[in-house]
């Protein structure tokens, strides 16, 4: 069989070069590892000295003979090392075997340039050693993939074909010409091109094999943890039916005795007992709100809020709600108004606005100074209607209204009556207003009060509900425990003050 040397060179660097750019888009698409890059190099290095040794009258004979020489040695160990690091382990040890063996190899070579024979076998030799290291290192991978199974016998292959051809050279002798057209040489430019090409599909195949596998272990990771957040939202919900029912309760009746024991104290010449009584009762509606509260965040994060909308009278529903509130603001002698010059219909949520009304005035009450005013006022303004909640209270710092509103903040004050708190409320009301397609802002200035304003539309549609996930759960229930807590400082803190 006679081959064309020429032609076949050039073939063989047209493969480098298609396999060094494969090599490379891996790297800046793919993979991103370093290894991909010392493969490239490494067929760059063997593609530079076939384009010298086509050219190499252009060079001193010498010269080109030693630049060959050292480029096919360092192509060698670079690709060698490349495909056996394909799990980005940087194996030091073997690292400085290769660049002493490279330096022993070319010194080698050096020491007997002038026998072309011997120096030919100790180059391909040096093929033999360093395919030979990475077909064992990829066998011998605790990681046992397919294609690196695969990829360890096409190299293992390769080297003792190298290691038959080097003995076969050394055999002929003085009389061995390189590319002499003879069988041997010609099947041996044939299976230097299949296994070039076979070494580098095979990687290939291999790091997506890898990837494969590491899909394969997340999607297991992300089964786990799915199964332990659906274990955390059960937990979740048994809270909020704590919170709902078994805690909910209780705290309804002691608020119903502490109402009735207060008007009994009243009678009584016994002051220190009325103020006993009356923190009773001031703690049972304050925890009781706190509970609310908790309890609609938790269905708001999770999307188990409902949302019903009707057609409502505002004046009837900012009346109702100034009458749940007139007790505790007389209890400061605040003067709680609400005068409405039209009556303003809207379509909303009755219970989501009540919710924002309660806690806006509650709010205002704990920062307003005995004998203040808070005045509840409602304007229309074209589709929209301006819902204000205005007091002559402590007011609030520029920094503070830029925390009031965010939970991870923790911004909670004592009151004018040392009255404690979550900071949740004001947190939920601009959540609820949201919810209503609205927006809720303040207005306030260091000791001369605060103007809460919200706007809704007067018309809103029913927005499709939302289904609980399993991520608003987890925050939800961070939420309840971060309330939970700051209000529970703030109950110790009060105890304490007192004794």
């Amino acid at each position: 069989m006679t081959l064309d040397y020429p032609s076949i060179m050039f073939f063989l660097a047209l493969n480098n070069l298609f396999i060094m750019a494969l090599f490379i888009y891996q790297y800046f698409y793919h993979h991103k590892q370093w290894y991909l890059l010392l493969v490239a190099l490494g067929i760059t290095f063997q593609t530079i000295a076939i384009v010298l040794f086509a050219n190499r009258d252009v060079l001193p004979p010498l010269l080109s003979l030693r630049i060959n020489n050292f480029l096919l040695i360092s192509c060698f160990a670079l690709t060698a090392f490349g495909l056996l690091s394909y799990d980005g382990t940087i194996r030091k040890k073997l690292l400085r075997l290769f660049i002493v063996s490279v330096f022993l190899f070319y010194s080698a070579i050096l020491f007997v340039e002038e026998n072309f024979t011997i120096l030919s076998v100790i180059r391909i030799t040096s093929c033999s050693f360093f395919f030979g290291i990475g077909a064992f290192y990829l066998y011998t991978n605790k990681n046992k993939y397919k294609f690196s199974i695969l990829l360890s016998a096409v190299l293992l292959l390769y080297s003792v074909f190298q290691l038959v051809r080097a003995i076969h050279i050394y055999q002929i002798g003085q009389s061995y010409v390189f590319l002499q057209n003879s069988t041997f040489n010609n099947w041996f430019l044939i299976v230097s091109v299949l296994v070039i090409s076979a070494i580098s599909i095979g990687f290939i195949m291999l790091l997506k094999e890898i990837d494969q596998k590491t899909i394969l272990a997340k999607n297991v990771i992300i089964e786990q943890d799915k199964r332990k957040l659906q274990a955390l939202n059960q937990t979740q919900n048994k809270l909020f039916s704590i919170i709902a029912h078994d805690l909910r309760s209780p705290f309804i009746n002691i608020l119903g005795l502490s109402d009735l024991l207060l008007d009994n104290v009243k009678d009584t010449d016994n002051p220190e007992s009325e103020k006993y009584t009356d923190l009773i009762n001031s703690t049972a509606k304050n925890t009781l709100n706190l509970l609310d509260n908790l309890l609609n965040w938790a269905k708001s994060q999770t999307g188990e809020l409902g949302f019903n909308p009707e057609k409502i009278t505002l004046s009837e529903v900012i009346d109702e709600i100034i009458g749940l509130k007139r007790s505790q603001a007389k209890a400061k002698n605040i003067a709680l108004q609400h005068s409405p010059t039209t009556d303003i219909e809207l379509f909303t949520d009755k219970n989501i606005l009540a919710t924002i009304l309660r806690n806006l005035i509650a709010n205002a009450i704990k920062f307003t100074d005995y004998g203040g005013q808070i005045e509840v006022v409602a304007t229309t303004h074209g589709q929209q209607v301006e819902i204000c909640v205005i007091d002559n209270g402590v007011g609030m710092t520029d920094e503070t209204i830029r925390k009031i509103f965010d939970l991870s903040a923790n911004v909670t004050s004592r009151g004018t009556a040392n009255e404690n708190g979550s900071g949740l409320g004001l947190v939920l009301c601009k959540e609820f207003v949201e919810k209503l397609d609205g927006h809720l802002w303040v207005e306030s200035e260091i000791g001369k009060g605060s103007n809460f304003k919200f706007t809704l539309p007067l018309h809103i549609p029913e927005p499709e509900r939302i289904d609980s996930t399993l991520t608003g759960a987890q925050d939800a229930t961070e939420s309840v425990a971060l309330a939970f807590s700051s209000y529970s400082q703030g109950q110790e803190q009060s105890s304490k003050s007192l004794r």
